[in-house]
Formats: C-alpha cells, sequence, structure tokens
C-alpha cells in the first residue's frame, strides 16, 4: 500500500466523519442557542413546579 492507501483507511474516515459531525452541531447550537436555552429553561422550570405540586401533595396526604 501507498501512502494514499493509508491516508484513507477506515479509521481516519470515521474520524472525519465524527470531525464533520461534532462542527455541523456547533453551527447548529451557534445558530438556534438562543430557543435551545429557551426549551431547556421551560423544561427543567417544568420539572421543578411538578416535583413541588408532588411534594405539597404528598404533605396534604399526611395531614
Amino acid at each position: 500500500m501507498d501512502k494514499r492507501d493509508n491516508f484513507f483507511d477506515s479509521k481516519m474516515i470515521v474520524n472525519l466523519m465524527l470531525a464533520l459531525t461534532l462542527m455541523l452541531s456547533a453551527v447548529y447550537y451557534l445558530n438556534y442557542s438562543e430557543e435551545i436555552q429557551d426549551e431547556v429553561t421551560t423544561v427543567i422550570v417544568n420539572s421543578l413546579n411538578d416535583v413541588n405540586n408532588s411534594l405539597a401533595e404528598q404533605e396534604s396526604a399526611r395531614k
């Protein structure tokens, strides 16, 4: 095998595909970071509200 065959082996192709995927993910995140942040915040706040309501229901059931 010459150097060209060694350069494009399967491991190199997988590494290039992984690097491309990471770069595209970074671009996507940068383009939509505000919307992503809003969605994550909404999910976290809703989860905390659910936990708070569950704890309040358990406390009222004990009394």
